[in-house]
This record gives structure tokens, C-alpha cells and sequence, in this order.
């Protein structure tokens, strides 16, 4: 059975047995772009739609992303294949600015993810390369409002080595951190045309970079960034390259945007065990809850879960007791599910914590 977000399952209803829950690096959408710009169905999670991702157009025909003609010039490079989505300035490779005039905006590709409940991103990850020169380039921007009226950098990055031996290989370790001045944030931008700063230097398609992979993280790896139901996460990567030479693409690939929210193990327990709603008071709840449940044996217990599948609470019911108070005085306000279990039947029930 497909396992899905217990946010999801907080949110959109209830939750019949909880075995286990753990966290891990789940998937919330992934496009492949290795035949066509379609995201890929089969990994996307519940809770969220994928928008289609456009590659940025313009009236002025030299501030413009379009797919390659797979002509020779390029290297009989085809639009899609397995080495991903290929693009440039023009179709045959060539006309994109040098770097120093390449300006904040000129050229991206966007991509975007709208929750139908709340959920959590924590990061951005994809393969990116160039064709044919070493002097490629890339920086990020995500919004929450379709870039109208906020732009955000991304707080923390991950990239490959990009050109072993060479002084503008960053950084020197494959999958390590990447510093500050090549981390794929804009830095100090005084206008709307300035130059992108802080590039992340992008690996050539040769046999001498095997690692392409970066990780951007949406505000830090304790937090994340949390969409609410309805709401869209919208990001767009400028690339850059240093030369109008026809040939000069970007091979663009698996762009996945991840998350890590807990799963619910295990949504279905044994046979043997018979679930019910189980009904608590006063819900919404301030500092004290009643979990009314069947005669309690003596290891029934009740346990809280966050909406991040964590565990953060866990009372002992007394044995042969119908309800069990708990304390939640300590718990920060939100979204929690309250789970009774006896060794015949777990029940569960979603709570709001005022």
C-alpha cells in the first residue's frame, strides 16, 4: 500500500493504525526530463500537484531559454535524453551573454509545486552540466507568490567537483559543502539588471567529472520551509555561460523537490487488531486532554506524534482505567495525533493544540 504524508493524513482524515513512524528523505516531485518536461507520477506524493516547468522567454530574442535543436553545432545534442533536458540561449547552442552581462533574471527555468495540504520542503536537488566549456555557471532564487513581490535565497548548498585540477574547481571535494562566494545565491544585488554574483561553477559533460548532482536547502535543514494547503513553492535557476560559441547548452535533470517529513509506517497492523475512532476532549485542547478508551490493560499506553511523524509524547494508561488525562502543557501549539494502544485495537485521533 502506498504510504502516505502523516500531515496528509492529519489534515485531509483520519488514521486508522500507526505501527511505526520514522523519518526519512521522501520525495514530493521529481521531473526526470529525460524524454519531456512531465514530472514523474509514479514518485509524486500525496498532498501536493506539480506545475509544468516553463524555460523563460522574451521579446528580446538574446534574453530567452529554448530547447536545443539537437543539430550538429551542439554536438547532435537531443532536446530530451538520457542525459536530461538540453537548453540554451539559442537552439543551436550559442548566443548566451558572457558572464559579467549575464544580468539577475535574463535567463532561468522554473519550476513549481502547489500543497493541496500542508507539508513540508526541505530541499531542491537535480544534476545540471554543460556542453563544451568549462565556464558554466549557475544561481537560485525560490518565492512563495510566483516572484511578484518576494524573492528568496537558498540557505545552504551541496555541489560536485566541477573541473578537477583546475583553480575554479568548487568545491575541491565531490558532494561537499559549497562556500559562501560559490554556493548559487545572487549575493549583493544593487538593481533589478545587476549581475548575478555567487555562481555555482557547473561541471562539463566529459569523462573527467563523473558527480553533477547539487542540493539547495529551503531555509535550513531544522525547519524546512512549510507550505500551507493551497499555497504554491516556485523556483527558478538562472544559468550562465561565458561564451556565444554554438554547442553551449545546459543538460538539466532529475529537478526534485524533497522533503523530510515523516512517513507512517506500516498504515495497516495486523488482523488481529480492530481499529476505532477514538474520541478525546476537549478538542481543540490547552494544557489538559481526556482520552476516553475501552478498560485499559496493563501495557495500554497513549502516545502523541507531531506533524513530522516525531513522537513527543507518552502516558501510561492504568490498567483497567476508561480515560487517561494527559498534560500537554508542555507542547507548542498545532496540529498533533493522540494514539491509543492496548495489545487488541489502536485508535487514533487528530487534535489541535491551542
Amino acid at each position: 500500500m502506498k504510504n502516505h504524508l502523516l500531515t496528509t493524513l492529519l489534515v485531509a482524515g483520519g488514521l486508522g493504525f500507526v505501527q511505526a513512524a520514522h523519518a526519512q528523505t521522501a520525495v514530493f516531485v521529481q521531473y526526470p526530463l529525460t524524454a519531456n518536461n512531465s514530472d514523474n507520477s509514479a514518485v509524486r506524493s500525496a498532498g501536493v500537484t506539480a506545475g509544468t516547468p516553463l524555460l523563460h522567454t522574451s521579446n528580446n530574442t538574446s534574453l530567452k531559454l529554448v530547447l536545443s535543436d539537437g543539430g550538429t553545432a551542439g554536438g547532435s545534442v537531443p532536446a530530451y535524453s538520457s542525459k536530461g533536458q538540453a537548453f540554451g540561449a539559442a537552439p543551436d547552442g550559442s548566443g548566451f551573454s558572457t558572464l559579467a552581462s549575464s544580468p539577475k533574471g535574463a535567463y532561468y527555468e522554473q519550476f513549481s509545486i502547489t500543497a493541496t495540504a500542508a507539508l513540508r520542503v526541505d530541499s531542491l536537488g537535480f544534476n545540471i552540466r554543460t556542453t563544451q566549456t568549462t565556464n558554466g555557471r549557475l544561481a537560485l532564487l525560490w518565492s512563495l507568490n510566483g516572484f511578484t513581490s518576494d524573492s528568496t535565497e537558498f540557505s545552504y548548498a551541496k555541489g560536485p567537483t566541477t573541473n578537477p585540477g583546475s583553480s575554479t574547481s568548487v568545491p575541491a571535494t565531490p558532494g561537499g559543502t559549497l562556500p559562501t562566494a560559490h554556493n548559487g545565491t545572487f549575493g549583493a544585488v544593487t538593481s533589478s539588471t545587476s549581475a548575478a554574483l555567487n555562481y555555482a561553477y557547473l561541471p562539463q559533460d566529459n569523462a573527467l567529472n563523473p558527480k553533477d548532482d547539487f542540493h539547495f536547502a529551503f531555509n535550513n535543514s531544522a525547519t524546512g520551509l512549510t507550505l500551507a494547503a493551497g499555497q504554491t513553492l516556485t523556483v527558478r535557476l538562472y544559468p550562465a555561460i561565458g561564451s556565444n560559441t554554438a554547442g553551449r547548452y545546459v543538460l538539466l535533470r532529475n529537478v526534485t523537490f524533497k522533503s523530510r517529513q515523516a512517513y507512517v509506517a506500516n498504515i495497516l497492523a495486523a488482523r488481529s487488531m480492530v481499529s476505532t475512532n477514538l474520541g478525546v476532549y476537549p478538542n481543540p485542547a490547552q494544557s489538559q486532554l481526556t482520552v476516553p478508551h475501552a478498560a485499559a490493560s496493563r501495557d495500554a499506553r497513549v502516545t502523541v506524534f507531531s506533524v513530522t511523524g516525531a513522537k513527543v509524547a507518552a502516558f501510561a494508561a492504568q490498567p483497567g482505567s476508561t480515560e487517561t488525562a494527559l498534560n500537554l502543557s508542555s507542547l507548542t501549539k498545532g496540529l498533533y495525533l493522540v494514539e491509543y494502544a492496548d495489545g487488541l485495537q489502536r485508535s487514533s485521533a487528530r487534535i489541535v493544540k491551542e
